[in-house]
């Protein structure tokens, strides 16, 4: 059986803390749709840095 590799591990708990990260963004913006549309902006901007962050896909900076 093949053992997974060394970095899946903490590549996990990164990738979980990111899913976090993003749900509490949306999170905090959700009851402010129609009250504080710059409330709602940050979050959407928040998660665009995150997002954007992962699709460059620099797994050694993470980890370090």
């Amino acid at each position: 059986m093949q053992q997974p590799a060394p970095i899946t591990e903490p590549l996990d708990e990164h990738m979980k803390d990111v899913i976090v990260a993003v749900k509490r963004a949306v999170s905090s913006a959700i009851p402010h749709i129609k009250d504080d549309p710059q409330a709602v902006d940050r979050a959407i901007a928040d998660c665009k840095e995150i997002l954007d962050t992962v699709m460059e896909g620099n797994v050694s900076e993470w980890l370090s």
